[in-house]
């Protein structure tokens, strides 16, 4: 990673690969991972290069990249105005030069970061709320830092050898790292030691400088009195640094570097920064002394111990272990009852998304794509439940930050006067950022003659594309109504491009849906019960129409017949655990009496289909099978519930 960071061949500053490690919010960085590989080009290209590199990927805005080069740009003429310059500082101060550039680079270097992060990092990421208040994590980051160069300067420059050396290198340090503008540093702190001040200040720091200054009241002798007091008191603001060690300030950066997101190569980039800031200031007098060797090699080696330790910490939520978090969430997607073209779809999208993420880390442009979606299909067909596993697939690849799922519908969206249904709208989008905002019925926002549904979607449509890297949306609702309503706008038929449709549930994966509800909470169901569900679900399947309840009708079947239950033994004198755990026949027909009688009247047959073969067999429910094996194929499959022989 040093080699990442220590080339200046194209910056004299800050490396490509470091400025490209930063650039987008945490979410664009874990959806666009730089590999070591990867990151290797961004080196041999100049900072407008970089920035063009992530502009071209939708990562950044063009207002940030005018800033970022405006920054940039500054505190470049700021190091090479300080360049030229270096050799009379040297001679006035008595500062080796070559220290001192190396100094001024790592000063200004950190200063720089500090603007990048400002201007990278979205406001509502860069705070964390504390026990003692709000923490501003950007200032926190500077702030650590700072404290390691003041503490690395008092360790070097003590309270008892005060001189023009000492007076310098304070000077130097505070005005690059406390100066508001980079224009600052370099005419400011140049102007107190210009070389018509060499003589004097020489003369000054002379045994007899103190008597002499009694007779010589000039502002020269002014300023060294003024100047020992001000290193004196800046000894004392240091002081706590040191007094609780150097290394727990470099602690502090790479707790906030994580709290933000930034790659493990940031916490190098620090590390490199605080070994060049602690050999400049032990080698500013032109040597090193074995007592500043041994305290550079002691403050270095727990650095890197906690830079190492940050590395591994930072692997253990990489790629590799999200790997596992995606791998969770398909099993359970796996695990839902039917909507076979639906996990397919899903599996698809989320194979894409990953691919995306490959194509980046090896330096390739991502494939323009959208993964805003249209859900169709009746209620109750999963919708919902998919797209809160989306939202898990999503974060798990790095893709969005928290991967919640809002859920809303035009009430939560639209008002009831001009002005305000931006405002709802906006604040809804703002509670799904980083997630997936999910409206349901959305073509309930189209109406004739009301403009107040248009208003939300064209503010909908506008913070879709200002938010693009850390908000997805998925709309639903009926086939027909959804087709009109992305056709109804321009920009809706524009942004979403991909349809999933949601079927309806056979009668059988129905049965299986109640059985599955009924384990959930402990329930059996008898043999005579799961015949009479059979029969339930294919009647009322067969009558469907385009309102059909689907899992909701599952749903309301289900608390019907736990309330029967509880009114069926509520009048038992004693009751016992089993009493407790079965569901039978009765309790249904207390619910659907007439779909009992319709069961009486027909004695409908039910087979169970092997669907690996398609072999059929009678089915029995008195056999209290959830799983068979196949006599032909000899591959396993569902029996717990029949269907029609007819049935497909």
């Amino acid at each position: 990673m040093n080699s990442l960071v220590r080339d200046f061949k194209t910056h004299p500053l800050t490396s490509g690969s470091v400025l490209a490690v930063i650039m987008g919010d945490p979410a664009s960085r874990r959806a666009h991972p730089l590999e070591p590989d990867g990151l290797l080009l961004f080196n041999k290209q100049n900072t407008v290069e970089v920035i063009e590199y992530f502009q071209n990927l939708g990562i950044v805005d063009p207002g940030r990249a005018e800033r970022l080069l405006a920054v940039d740009g500054a505190y470049v003429a700021c190091f090479r105005s300080l360049m030229g310059k270096f050799d009379e500082l040297s001679d006035v101060t008595g500062c080796a030069r070559k220290p001192l550039q190396s100094l001024a680079r790592a000063l200004i270097s950190a200063k720089l970061m500090s603007e990048y992060l400002e201007i990278l990092t979205p406001p509502e990421l860069s705070y964390e709320k504390t026990a003692q208040g709000t923490v501003d994590l950007l200032e926190s980051l500077f702030d650590a830092f700072r404290r390691i160069v003041g503490g690395a300067w008092s360790v070097f420059f003590p309270r008892t050898e005060f001189n023009l050396l000492t007076d310098a290198s304070a000077h130097f340090w505070v005005s690059c790292l406390y100066s508001s503008r980079p224009e600052e540093i370099a005419g400011t702190f140049p102007g107190y030691f210009r070389r018509d001040f060499r003589d004097r200040f020489a003369a000054l720091n002379k045994p007899a400088a103190a008597a002499r200054a009694l007779h010589v009241k000039d502002a020269i002798s002014e300023y060294l009195d003024n100047s020992r007091e001000k290193v004196g008191k800046l000894h004392e603001v240091v002081a706590p640094a040191v007094r609780e060690g150097l290394d727990r300030s470099f602690q502090e950066i790479t707790r906030v570097i994580g709290k933000l997101d930034l790659p493990a190569l940031v916490a190098t980039y620090y590390e490199n920064l605080v070994q060049d800031v602690l050999e400049s200031f032990s080698a500013l007098d032109g040597s090193v002394s074995p007592k500043e060797s041994r305290f550079n090699q002691y403050l270095l080696a727990q650095i890197n111990h906690l830079c190492r330790e940050f590395q591994i910490s930072s692997r253990q939520s990489s790629p590799q272990v999200r790997q596992e978090e995606l791998s969770e969430v398909l099993r359970e997607l796996d695990e839902l009852i039917g909507i076979a073209d639906v996990k397919t779809k899903v599996r698809e999208l989320a194979n894409f998304a990953k691919i995306q993420q490959v194509r980046v880390a090896q330096g390739l442009k991502l494939i323009p794509a959208s993964y805003h979606t249209v859900y169709t299909g009746n209620p109750g067909t999963g919708k919902t439940t998919v797209a809160r596993l989306m939202g898990r697939i999503f974060k798990s690849l790095g893709m969005l930050r928290k991967g919640h799922l809002v859920e809303c519908d035009r009430s939560a969206l639209v008002a009831e006067y001009v002005g305000q249904t931006a405002v709802k709208t906006n604040a809804v989008i703002d509670s799904a950022r980083d997630g997936i905002l999910f409206i349901d019925e959305a073509y309930s926002l189209v109406k004739e003659h009301e403009d107040f549904g248009q208003e939300a979607i064209e503010t909908l449509l506008k913070r879709m594309e200002d938010e693009r890297e850390r908000l997805i949306v998925i709309v639903a609702g009926y086939p027909v109504e959804m087709a009109g309503f992305i056709h109804s706008n321009p920009g809706l038929h524009s942004r979403f491009a991909r349809f999933i449709e949601f079927p309806d549930y056979n009668p059988t994966e129905l049965c299986r849906i109640f059985s599955l509800q009924c384990r959930r909470s402990g329930l059996a169901l008898t043999p005579g019960l799961r015949e009479k569900l059979v029969h339930y679900f294919h009647q009322e399947h067969s009558k469907r129409g385009g309102n059909f309840g689907n899992a909701r009708l599952v749903r309301n079947l289900f608390e019907g017949v736990i309330n029967s239950q509880a009114s069926r033994l509520a009048g038992a004198a004693e009751l016992d655990a089993k009493a407790l755990s079965w569901l039978d026949a009765d309790d249904l027909a207390a619910v659907e009496s007439r779909a009992i009688e319709s069961y009486r009247s027909t004695r409908a047959g039910y087979v169970v289909r092997c669907p690996h073969c398609q072999q059929i067999y009678s089915w029995l429910p008195e056999a209290g099978l959830r799983e068979a094996q196949c006599g032909h194929c000899g591959k396993n499959y569902d029996a717990e519930f029949g269907e029609t022989p007819e049935a497909k």
